[in-house]
């Protein structure tokens, strides 16, 4: 039985028999009901509230950022996806190939349950999702498993690459999702896709090539005058979030942004809603099937990087891509009620090295790392001058290296080092390669230059002699193509990020001759790996390893299956779309009793009127 107590205005709703808390009610909020609330609009909670929506369940979708898409819109969009039907599904992969590469990769904290459960559903929640929204992928022919090396692994079968989108079919709501970097933007809001860029770096040696950014900037002069503050042609993760929230507002699912999450509901242990701050006011939700955390990372805040990043507090620098509103919140929530958050894994967060660009008005931008390491003529150097890694290893593992080699040390701040020649041919960075501008760059400090390899060192204050003797060790065997310090393009994965044209070792060449340059970078991430522990269908658990009837847990809300470790590209967007959907379709083939206990008459409770405050 409940009762009420006036406190303070609000009324508590009390269980008499443990006379615990479970809600604040307030009689001047809002009331809602649906089937199903998701609190995030990431690709996670996007694939939930597609999918529970085509299964014929009402969603109420909420997002306490003023914009659509999380770090999602601002990702790569791709998916790592085994079996999927653009490549031809189990005709060249195999279910035994894909869940023996993961658990060789992931080593101790492989999960079997939730990995087997991701690699069974994956292709066929991406053809579900394919099938009943707008949302298409393309397999990425040319992107090969991260570890190459690996019995199980494949080239070009499990990356797929979301297809371009036309943001104006979006009408009045392609306001709504937030833009990409401006960093990954050009000429005042183009976005590049992964298949653009070389069209960029060829145009005046291609005509298919010209013709291509001829095209792009056509439309792009069309958007801006037509008043758009960007481009409406969406690539990669904006493309992601711009199909499916496109068969959201088609479906007429509720869209809530600007709207936190102050508290979940709770009854006879079971979340039944949520009370939220919306633009309008608060508002009780009424969850009659279930509440799903799709708040995604934590590392836009700094007192969870602090928490669960340790060279974070031993006070090394790191920077994340994430805004500031994915600040762990969905963390929050789940431990008030006594959720459980792993962060046992190999690495707590998804890592990437970063540069960062100074902007006029003092504050700045961040460039990833992802590829250019891996070129040849690059290298990568400590404040002794010598290299600490292979290059070409992949930017999480790389980042891995970083902290491992800084880790007694007051900073994590490394160089990347190139020569004009390497420079102008491949980029480095931010800085684009020839016929690009790099003098923007050398004014605002992003990228340093120096006659000689000893001018560069004093520049970047760092040892000139031992920089010296890197080099020249360095080039005397890069002559031939060799690394015999770290094997440098020693994998399928490496030379894949090399140039195919640089012979005999795509990753390898001699620095040669100056001037040289330099970036400063240091450790980044991209998303975050910790999160709530749930079972293998997003259940979120307590320390007991018991559930939370009526709580689930997607995307990187939810720790990550792949255990601290990235396998390949897509690796956190595929089980956020996977695990969405079979997140959406548990809800809705919940047992009978969990339905009836959701859907049983809630007691009306009438708070008296306030007295008046004096």
């Amino acid at each position: 039985m409940l009762h009420t107590m006036l406190v303070d205005g609000p009324c508590l709703l009390v269980n008499s028999n443990t006379a615990t808390e479970i809600w604040k009610f307030d009689m001047r909020d809002e009331v809602f009901d649906c089937d199903v609330l998701v609190i995030g609009s990431g690709a996670a909670g996007l694939a939930t509230a597609v999918t529970a929506a085509v299964l014929g369940l009402k969603v109420i979708l909420t997002e306490h950022a003023a914009h659509i898409g999380g770090p999602s819109a601002i990702s790569g969009g791709e998916v790592w996806v085994p079996l999927n039907r653009q490549a031809g599904g189990s005709a060249n992969d195999s279910e035994e190939a894909a869940i023996g590469y993961l658990a060789r990769v992931i080593g101790d904290n492989f999960d079997r349950d939730r990995v087997e459960t991701y690699v069974r559903n994956a292709a066929t929640a991406l053809a579900f999702l394919e099938d009943n929204s707008h949302l298409k992928y393309e397999l990425l022919e040319t992107v090969v498993d991260y570890f190459t090396d690996l019995e199980g692994a494949t080239k070009g079968l499990r990356s797929l690459g979301a297809v371009p989108f036309d943001g104006r079919r979006l009408g009045k709501h392609f306001k709504t999702i937030r833009s990409p970097m401006p960093a990954s933007m050009i000429f005042g809001g183009m976005s590049l896709g992964r298949l653009d860029i070389p069209h960029f770096s060829r145009f005046t040696r291609s005509l298919p090539s010209l013709l291509h950014v001829c095209g792009m900037l056509a439309k792009h002069m069309r958007d801006r005058l037509l008043g758009h503050r960007r481009g409406t042609r969406m690539v990669m993760g904006n493309a992601l979030v711009g199909r499916l929230t496109l068969t959201l507002i088609e479906r007429k699912v509720a869209l809530w942004t600007n709207t936190s999450t102050l508290e979940l509901v709770r009854r006879h242990d079971r979340v039944l809603g949520a009370i939220v701050a919306h633009p309008s006011g608060r508002r009780q939700v009424n969850a009659h099937r279930a509440v799903v955390i799709a708040t995604g990372s934590f590392s836009g805040n700094r007192q969870k990087q602090i928490e669960f990043l340790p060279h974070v507090r031993a006070g090394q620098q790191h920077r994340s891509h994430l805004p500031d509103t994915n600040d762990g919140s969905g963390l929050d929530l789940v431990r008030k009620l006594g959720g459980s958050i792993d962060n046992t894994l190999v690495q707590p967060a998804a890592f990437t090295p970063v540069s960062i660009i100074p902007r006029p008005d003092g504050a700045d931008w961040l460039t990833p790392h992802f590829g250019d390491r891996a070129k040849p003529g690059v290298i990568v150097v400590d404040g002794s001058g010598n290299r600490i890694a292979n290059e070409a290893t992949n930017y999480h593992d790389f980042v891995g290296q970083m902290l491992r080699h800084s880790a007694s040390k007051a900073s994590a701040e490394f160089y990347l080092v190139t020569s004009h020649r390497h420079l102008r041919a491949y980029g480095l960075g931010r800085v684009p390669a020839s016929p690009g501008r790099i003098s923007p760059f050398l004014r605002n400090g992003y990228l340093l230059k120096g006659q000689t390899l000893s001018d560069l060192a004093g520049k970047l204050g760092i040892d000139a002699e031992g920089l010296v003797k890197t080099v020249a060790a360095h080039d005397s065997h890069a002559i031939r193509g060799d690394d015999p310090l770290f094997n440098k393009g020693g994998t399928a994965y490496e030379r894949a990020a090399g140039d195919a044209a640089n012979e005999p070792n795509p990753c390898v060449a001699p620095l040669g001759k100056g001037p040289f340059y330099a970036i400063r970078m240091i450790p980044g991430d991209i998303g975050t790996f910790a999160g709530i522990r749930v079972d293998s269908v997003g259940r979120v658990l307590t320390d007991r390893g018991t559930e939370i009837p009526g709580l689930f847990a997607v995307g990187t809300a939810a720790s990550s299956i792949m255990g601290g470790t990235y396998p390949g590209a897509g690796a956190m967007l595929g089980p956020a779309l996977t695990f969405g959907y079979l997140a959406a379709k548990t809800i809705a083939q919940e047992a009978t009793d969990h339905k009836t206990l959701a859907h049983e008459p809630r007691e009306v409770v009438t708070c008296p009127p306030l007295a008046p405050q004096s």
